[in-house]
């Protein structure tokens, strides 16, 4: 622990406590907040140190840990808990600025007073990198708390607000926090340093504009807004741009920036009804003014269907695509020759198994080779070691001659935090995969570095 660290030199020398405050605050910033507070114990002159910390991270993991198998009851305690923890430190601390605020807990609106604070708080403090991650274990929260038009003075009596903090703001990111376009724009024109935005779960976001070369956005995720119908981004610097959820109307113009795509669906029925139709326009179509200067390629082809009479476009500036696949489809290894066929300078793949049961009902049909020969960096995540999987990887080694790296991943990422049933039935398939992985390993050519995380 650092804090036993700084306490066994202050009893001999004590040299550190002569730094000037500002370099101490920067020390305790590197500490996690809990052991940067805990180092007020070391003496009167380190009382209040801690709260000129430049790092405000409530770190949640151990509180949230099994957090769903609680009561109601002991459920609100920890949120009662953690909400009154960070209240206690925003009312403490004294320094004149913060670098990060990053609240993550299971919160809603019922806690608006208080996380209205925090957000005026940061704000005054200039914070570069805010984040408001109120996680719900199974998704979406229908009681999501709202960020408060009132504080960008979107509401006339409130007008004349605005705070310094904007001028300062380089990250953003909010998950269950209900936004609407309006709210982001105001973030987008107001913040002349802001690079990175995520939204995540916002249910009242519908339209979306991301428009002029003042905006200096880079870095733009749009997760699970299932109420999004239009998303325009024009005459931008955007770097990459990533949506997962349903099909939306993307306008794209004047982007000579923009090198990485996303693009995913959601594992819904309701989109799977639409996916092969829309998720093509989408994935294609919509992307057709800078498909060919992409260098980074990610795509769900869960959501499509095999057509073997269409061609995909030559991608000649792709350098790392990320395919989410289901292994079992019958069409899946046709559908990966397509691609690998489209991006002849492909130098990294990352698979992405999405397999729906428990074991595989068709066979997947046959197809010829398809030499690649800058391919070096294959990942297959979600391994498990099933045929069709197997047929997956193998026709990889196969094709891709100048293969210089294969990873095999089972990890279920999903699954980890989880003690229920399933969660564990998970883990045991991954111990399973890792084992069948090694058998694998002896297929893989000597010249091929094999690892198995």
């Amino acid at each position: 622990m650092f804090s036993s660290f700084v306490k066994s030199m202050y009893n001999s020398v004590d040299r550190i406590s002569e730094l000037p405050l500002e370099i101490l605050a920067s020390i305790l910033s590197l500490l996690p907040l809990k052991e940067a507070v805990a180092t007020s114990v070391l003496s009167r002159h380190w009382r209040h140190v801690w709260a000129s910390t430049l790092t405000l991270d409530f770190d949640p993991e151990k509180t949230l840990f099994g957090f769903t198998y609680l009561s109601r009851t002991l459920q609100d305690k920890k949120r009662r808990r953690y909400v009154n923890w960070i209240n206690r430190v925003v009312e403490q601390h004294n320094g004149p600025n913060i670098e990060s605020f990053r609240a993550c807990f299971d919160l809603d609106c019922r806690f608006t007073s208080s996380i209205d604070k925090w957000i005026e708080f940061a704000l005054k403090k200039r914070v570069q990198v805010f984040v408001l991650d109120f996680v719900k274990i199974y998704g979406f929260n229908k009681d999501a708390y709202a960020f408060p038009r009132k504080l960008l003075g979107l509401e006339k009596e409130f007008a004349s607000n605005h705070y310094v903090g904007f001028n300062s703001l380089k990250v953003v990111y909010f998950e269950n926090v209900d936004v609407t376009g309006e709210i982001i724009e105001y973030f987008l024109s107001h913040c002349p340093v802001l690079e990175r935005l995520s939204v995540s779960f916002a249910k009242s976001l519908v339209n979306l504009r991301v428009v002029g070369p003042s905006v200096e956005l880079k870095y733009l995720v749009l997760h699970y807004c299932f109420s999004l119908k239009s998303v325009e981004i024009c005459d931008t610097k955007l770097v990459s741009f990533i949506h997962i959820g349903f099909a939306i109307d993307l306008r794209l113009s004047n982007v000579p920036s923009l090198v990485e795509v996303a693009i995913s669906g959601c594992d819904t029925d309701i989109n799977h009804l639409c996916a092969s139709t829309d998720f093509m326009r989408l994935a294609f179509t919509q992307l057709s003014c800078c498909l060919y200067q992409l260098e980074t390629f990610k795509i769900d082809s869960t959501l499509m269907e095999y057509n073997k009479d269409h061609v995909f476009p030559i991608l000649s500036n792709l350098k790392h695509f990320e395919l989410t696949a289901d292994p079992d489809y019958e069409w899946g290894l046709s559908q990966l020759s397509s691609f690998m066929k489209a991006f002849p300078y492909l130098q990294t793949l990352t698979l992405k198994l999405r397999a729906w049961g428990n074991e595989e009902k068709k066979k997947i049909h046959k197809v010829a080779k398809c030499p690649h020969h800058y391919l070096k960096v294959v990942e297959v995540l979600k391994y498990r070691g099933r045929r069709n999987i197997v047929e997956h990887v193998m026709f990889l080694i196969e094709n891709a001659f100048a293969l210089e790296k294969l990873v095999i991943d089972p990890t279920n990422w999903n699954c980890h935090h989880s003690g229920s049933e399933w969660g564990k039935r998970e883990r045991l398939k991954e111990a399973k995969a890792r084992h069948h992985a090694m058998h694998l390993k002896n297929k893989v050519p000597a010249t091929v570095e094999f690892v198995c995380l």
